[in-house]
Order: structure tokens, then sequence, then C-alpha cells
């Protein structure tokens, strides 16, 4: 049986990014990181030759995230808006979304994109973006 291992998202700035989602969405960092990683056999893989990369591995419960600052070989930045095919989001269970968007707000250094929407009879949420632009949506279920 099949089953999901990790999601990867590239980002400019490893280091900034790992911070948001340790710090911002509570994600524990795992000591599975590399840098300045490059093989002939990632190479052929992504069909990328000459790549070097710097990669960290965050998870929370069961699910992780990979983060990848390319070195060396990287692309250019994507437009990232909802409504553009291929741009992810990720979505953040928490018990209190409007305790998490007050500790949100209060740091100061997050752009918050939405404000509190009751999205559905059981669902209240808002939305962030990660450094780069990713959406990140801190939702609640309620009763």
């Amino acid at each position: 049986m099949s089953e999901l291992f990790h999601v990867g998202l590239t980002v400019k700035n490893l280091e900034r990014s790992v911070a948001f989602y340790r710090d911002v969405v509570g994600m524990q960092e795992t000591e599975w990181k590399m840098s300045n990683a490059k093989s002939k056999e990632f190479d052929t893989l992504t069909n990328n030759p000459g790549a070097v990369l710097h990669v960290a591995h965050l998870t929370l419960g069961h699910f992780m995230l990979q983060l990848i600052e390319y070195g060396a070989k990287g692309g250019v930045t994507l437009d990232l808006h909802h409504n553009n095919v291929g741009s992810p989001h990720l979505c953040i269970y928490v018990p209190d979304v409007e305790a998490k968007l007050k500790e949100v707000q209060q740091r100061g250094d997050v752009v918050i994109t939405s404000g509190l929407v009751q999205i559905a009879p059981t669902m209240r949420s808002f939305y962030t973006e990660d450094p780069d632009g990713v959406p990140v949506e801190f939702l609640q279920k309620t009763a």
C-alpha cells in the first residue's frame, strides 16, 4: 500500500523558512539535514544537472515537510496565489484559531492575508504566508 512520505517545498532561504515552520507553525526540526548536497543521481532524478542543495525536514504529527534551498541551479520564483494552477497551500489544525491569530499578529513579522473567517458551520480559519509566499492556513474545527 502506498502512503505519503513527505511534501517538499523549494525555498529562497532555508534558515528563514525553517524558523517560520518551527516558530510560527509549530513543527519540529528533525536531524535529517543536508548542506551542499550534490550527486549525479539527483541530477538525473530531477533533470537538473549541477544542482547543489541545502535541505531540512520538519514534522508535525505524522506529516513531514521537506524544505530545499538551491545553492546552485535554482529556478525562478513562482506566483503562488490561490487561483494559480499548481500553487500549494498548507492547512494546520489548531485548537483555538482566535488565540493563534492573536499570537501571529503579535509577532509582527508574518504576513496575514485574511481575517478570521467562518468557512463552514464547523470550521473557522485564517491565512498567512510563509517567507516565500506559500499560503499557510490555520483552521479550527468548531461545534
